[in-house]
């Protein structure tokens, strides 16, 4: 897989035949974090470990907030969320993802295990100074990894000045995971992907996916 392009996913096992995803694949999310893994576990790595133990010790200047207030608010909103997500709760924690890429990161997790993430990138503008990500960027890195999607899907959309764009969706499917890739073209769009475990992924389909809203309109 090609990091530099996709940001989000870097495969422990991997393994193509013929397109089709592997029997066994087993998934690291960014920043390390493991597809399935527990909440605890989860909230005891990486950048999540570093701001809780920052705190603990009363560290507000590393918190990352504009000033003491905002960070005891968030200390306690995140001690909250992991306390939620480690008890079994379904539950949602948004990081701060990546400004470079200006894109934000959001984390589900039920019964205790890490089941969802999803990545929201916007499209390169003029007003992001051309950060962000593209669908075609994001696509051809994801392909690479995994060979032709399951599914293709694209749909009609239109801004409020009547000019038309094509939106696409890509989905690769494994036993055990499933992957998503999900454009909303036109002037500030943007690119959502979503790694989910297989239980959730056929969860969230059968409880009637919400079909996602339309900048352009």
């Amino acid at each position: 897989m090609r990091k530099e392009i996709v940001g989000l996913l870097t495969v422990a096992v991997l393994s193509l035949a013929g397109g089709v995803l592997a029997q066994d694949l087993s998934m690291k999310v960014k920043g390390g974090h493991q597809l399935g893994e527990t909440a605890e576990q989860f909230f005891a790595e990486g950048h999540e470990k570093e701001v809780l133990g920052a705190c603990a010790a009363g560290d507000f200047k590393n918190v990352n907030r504009s000033n003491k207030r905002e960070a005891k608010k968030y200390c306690a909103e995140l001690a909250d969320t992991r306390q939620q997500a480690i008890s079994g709760k379904r539950c949602e924690y948004q990081s701060g993802g990546d400004p470079s890429e200006t894109r934000t990161d959001t984390f589900t997790f039920d019964g205790g295990h890490l089941v969802k993430v999803e990545l929201l990138y916007s499209a390169p503008s003029i007003e992001s100074n051309y950060s962000g990500r593209s669908f075609e960027e994001l696509f051809a890195g994801i392909k690479q990894a995994y060979g032709t999607p399951t599914s293709e899907t694209t749909r009609p959309v239109q801004d409020v000045y009547g000019v038309h764009y094509v939106a696409h969706r890509e989905l690769w499917l494994a036993p055990h995971a499933a992957i998503l890739i999900t454009e909303q073209p036109g002037p500030r769009g943007s690119t959502t992907l979503v790694a989910f475990t297989r239980a959730e992924y056929d969860r969230t389909m059968a409880a009637g996916a919400p079909k996602p809203a339309n900048p352009l309109e």
